[in-house]
């Protein structure tokens, strides 16, 4: 009854200790050298944590289940996260847009939400009935706050024009007529206090889970297991029969700073390169380094041809849902494989509800082979 789970990431990781916890020895493995997906951490020299792939920000709903069960592995540090965006003055202003970055682009004093509210309502473009993101920011924010903030930013990051990326993409950031400078407003914000590496090292802390990292997943080791989870590119495990679905990656640049920035992430919404910068010595769990020098770490958003092998964020369009379809059809006749994670679900999820859906999907699958051996 040996299942083998592709990925060590929440995905994966969660999938493996439900099974695990209802007797069903796992082998999971990993092409990298370590456990926790692209959540990994680690400390540099200054003892500073560092998120090698990105920072990675928990929200939800406090009373969630996911909360629940992530709370067993670790305990948690309050954190309510908060991004500027750098002004072409220098200057930075809160995201996602609210009272305040009103006031500061265009110099003005707002004295309340119906104020706000009325002159948000003058700049935008209020009869166009969005489909896609680009009219979404027209809708939202208007003209010239999508020509500052999202178009620039939007092109960089997924590499396409926003009005070939599905609504969903430009429906992430609100905009606000109060002065909330949060990034998330959910009832749970929070990292773990000791780092998500050590919150995997318990998730996975099982007897019946062996962890194999430095393997990478081929077809014939599916014939030696039950049943295969596998958090692999859906369109690469059928040989891209029918094309390749497209993704974005991220190439990460190490710096040091003596300075502070203004917040922890800072985002440049202009057209050059980076789309932001992280300073890790701001994020509360990582250990006090008052002295300097400070690690920060910029991202540049490549194509997967530019960083083979490393899949961060799906490019949802039309054509790729299409795509995707044709290969979930392929994948609904394979009994003895569930596709998961981000790449085998060809789907951005946030962490928390990556939790929920994976907790679900294990328990379906001890569901299904209890009922065949009943």
């Amino acid at each position: 009854m040996t299942v083998l789970v592709v990925g060590a990431g929440f995905a994966g990781a969660t999938i493996a200790r439900v099974l695990a916890e209802n007797g069903i020895p796992i082998h999971l493995i990993d092409k990298r050298d370590h456990i926790g997906g692209n959540a990994f951490d680690e400390l540099n020299e200054q003892s500073e944590r560092i998120h090698r792939y990105g920072p990675h920000l928990l929200h939800g709903n406090k009373n969630s289940e996911a909360v629940a069960f992530l709370s067993r592995f670790c305990c948690w540090t309050p954190y309510e996260h908060r991004v500027r965006a750098l002004l072409p003055s220098g200057e930075t202003t809160p995201l996602p847009v609210n009272r305040t970055t009103l006031e500061d682009i265009f110099k003005i004093q707002l004295s309340n939400d119906n104020e706000t509210q009325t002159f948000l309502d003058s700049l935008r473009q209020t009869k166009i009935k969005p489909t896609n993101s680009d009219q979404l920011f027209l809708a939202n924010v208007g003209e010239q706050l999508a020509n500052l903030f999202f178009r620039p930013y939007t092109r960089k990051m997924w590499g396409v024009d926003a009005s070939k990326l599905g609504i969903g993409i430009g429906a992430r950031l609100p905009v606000r007529t109060t002065r909330d400078d949060r990034y998330f407003t959910d009832t749970f914000q929070a990292l773990p206090s000791h780092g998500y590496t050590s919150l995997f090292e318990q998730l996975l802390d099982h007897p019946l889970i062996q962890v194999e990292l430095k393997r990478t997943f081929c077809k014939t080791m599916e014939q030696n297991y039950e049943h295969c989870f596998l958090s692999v590119p859906i369109d690469q495990y059928f040989d891209h029969c029918f094309g390749r679905l497209p993704y974005r990656s991220i190439l990460f640049h190490q710096s040091n700073t003596n300075s502070q920035q203004s917040a922890p992430v800072i985002n440049f919404t202009d057209d050059g390169r980076f789309t932001r910068v992280t300073q890790w010595s701001l994020l509360p769990n990582s250990p006090d380094n008052k002295t300097g020098p400070h690690q920060i770490t910029f991202e540049e958003p490549c194509s997967v041809e530019q960083n083979p092998g490393e899949y961060y964020y799906p490019v949802k369009t039309k054509d790729s849902e299409q795509l995707l379809k044709r290969y979930q059809t392929l994948a609904a006749a394979e009994a003895n494989i569930t596709f998961c994670g981000r790449t085998g679900l060809f789907r951005y999820i946030d962490m928390l509800p990556a939790v929920s859906l994976h907790l679900t999907m294990a328990r379906n699958y001890i569901a299904q082979i209890t009922s065949q051996a009943a």
